[in-house]
């Protein structure tokens, strides 16, 4: 497997989160952090909890597997088994769309039981998530044409559809600024359905849908099924981590006006470099870790190769975080509605979250592991200890630490994620676990190393510049990332330079 695919995905996925990011400038400067701002915010998120819990962990990890296997087998089966999972989802979410919409007042008690206090609040939240919620079942859809795609080796279009959405949000922002609540809701639908259409012009897809029988239902009957008991442990495994994010929003609703808002940008901000790395390359990772399950060394040496590409990422951004997360929140958000008390606790907010980065890398590429060898059950178990330890420490934390204790029990779950797939990787994958670095010492000392130069470079330009906020955080940027690469490149890290050099994962 090439880097050039990890490169595209990861400028579609650096072109989807700028204009994510553009999106969500304009969502603090129109919607600020307030009532009718958190209101929004659950609605649009809700959908994307179950997108990503279909879509991003259960649908791609668990068909991809399958669908490679079984066109090894034959290809007229292979999209056979394709269109009915496609009929199946367009179903299942068409079901919990139209149970998510009778029992809308239910729903919003239960995961956000901050908003029963102000009527308004509560009704006005009804109404977004009635219109915000059949998203669920276009994004859904999109997801299982876009594994197939990837499955095939294309990955241009599948991780550009985001843009989609983030330039439909922006227009109507940009069209209906301060009042644009339901306008935005309304543009989450029509991005789904462009981009369900942009999926399904591609003939080389879609040309099986003709030959679907109730007879191939049947003789796919037991793959399918095999499918959905691997769907059902994945979707528990992914329903549990996700959770975590609506136990944080929960709480936070019980924490006060704003809060909400306050955790969503600085989620936005680590899941920028998240996106960038962990996402992009697990998405080039698993249909390789596929088709070679049975070659130890090659799954080995991906494994470590990724480890450290990771790494090479998450320990700068991690460290810029910690340092100008202040800076970085004021100059992206700091205006408009978004005042001074929310600048600081998303800041805030932000540094604690800066220590879960490298974490959730490390659990995404275990994750991909477990997904090629179709042990689905290992993540599922996983997650468990992981949910609850986030919902003790919520409960313990958010009354005296408020925002901060909801994103310290993240990190520590997260991390205790980690600890648990690592012991299953050596518990069940012995021969492989024993040629695995996760630790790698040597490297690792040559990236905190590339890391000084990266630090004296932030606190001088700090000291001695005196331009304004946004010029001082370009100049931050630029120049300390610069010294970091070149640093890197000095030390001669081995994964640095198969990065440039245009070959990894060989």
């Amino acid at each position: 497997m090439k880097v050039n695919n990890f490169s595209k995905i990861t400028i579609n996925i650096f072109g989807s989160r700028i204009t994510g990011l553009i999106r969500d400038i304009l969502l603090a400067n129109y919607l600020g952090a307030n009532l009718l701002a958190d209101a929004f915010l659950f609605a649009f998120r809700l959908p994307n909890l179950f997108r990503r819990i279909f879509a991003e962990g259960a649908v791609n990890s668990v068909f991809i597997p399958l669908f490679v296997k079984e066109e090894k087998e034959n290809i007229e089966f292979s999209n056979q088994f394709f269109w009915w999972i496609f009929i199946i989802f367009f179903l299942i979410t068409s079901l919990i769309t139209i149970f998510v919409y009778l029992f809308s007042d239910q729903v919003i008690s239960l995961l956000a039981p901050g908003f029963i206090e102000n009527i308004d609040q509560f009704v006005f939240t009804k109404k977004i998530l009635s219109i915000t919620f059949p998203f669920l079942i276009f994004v859904t859809l999109c997801s299982i044409f876009s594994s197939v795609l990837n499955a095939k080796g294309y990955f241009f279009l599948p991780s550009i559809l985001s843009v989609i959405l983030n330039l439909s949000m922006i227009g109507a922002l940009v069209l209906y600024k301060s009042n644009s609540h339901i306008a935005l809701a309304w543009s989450m639908i029509i991005a789904g359905i462009v981009q369900l259409f942009l999926l399904s012009i591609n003939i080389k897809i879609i040309k099986g849908f003709s030959k679907i029988t109730i007879n191939s239902f049947f003789l796919l009957k037991k793959k399918i099924v095999t499918f959905f008991k691997r769907f059902l442990y994945s979707i528990f495994g992914s329903g549990i981590i996700q959770l975590n994010i609506f136990i944080s929003m929960l709480f936070a609703s019980l924490v006060g006006e704003g809060a909400i808002s306050q955790i969503y940008y600085a989620d936005r901000i680590i899941d920028l470099p998240f996106a960038l790395i962990a996402v992009a390359i697990s998405i080039t990772l698993l249909p390789y870790l596929s088709r070679n399950k049975d070659d130890i060394e090659k799954i080995s040496d991906a494994f470590n190769q990724t480890i450290i590409l990771c790494m090479i990422f998450a320990f700068p951004t991690s460290v810029a975080l910690l340092l100008i997360s202040e800076d970085i929140i004021s100059v992206l958000f700091g205006r408009g509605e978004f005042n001074f008390n929310n600048i600081t606790l998303s800041s805030n907010i932000l540094k604690v979250y800066a220590f879960s980065l490298p974490g959730y890398m490390i659990a995404r590429i275990c994750n991909q592991v477990f997904y090629s060898y179709e042990r689905v059950d290992l993540p599922v178990r996983a997650s468990i200890p992981t949910f609850i330890c986030n919902l003790i420490f919520c409960f313990i934390f958010y009354k005296n630490l408020g925002v901060i204790g909801l994103a310290l029990s993240g990190v520590i779950s997260v991390w205790l994620n980690v600890v648990i797939q690592i012991f299953y990787l050596k518990k069940y994958f012995w021969n492989l676990y024993q040629k695995i670095k996760i630790i790698n010492l040597s490297k690792f000392l040559k990236i905190s190393l590339a890391l000084i130069p990266l630090i004296i470079g932030i606190y001088f330009i700090d000291y001695v510049f005196e331009f304004n906020k946004y010029l001082n955080l370009i100049l931050q940027i630029f120049i300390c990332v610069t010294l970091y690469f070149l640093s890197l490149k000095l030390l001669k890290l081995d994964e640095f330079q198969l990065l440039y050099k245009n070959r990894f994962f060989n």
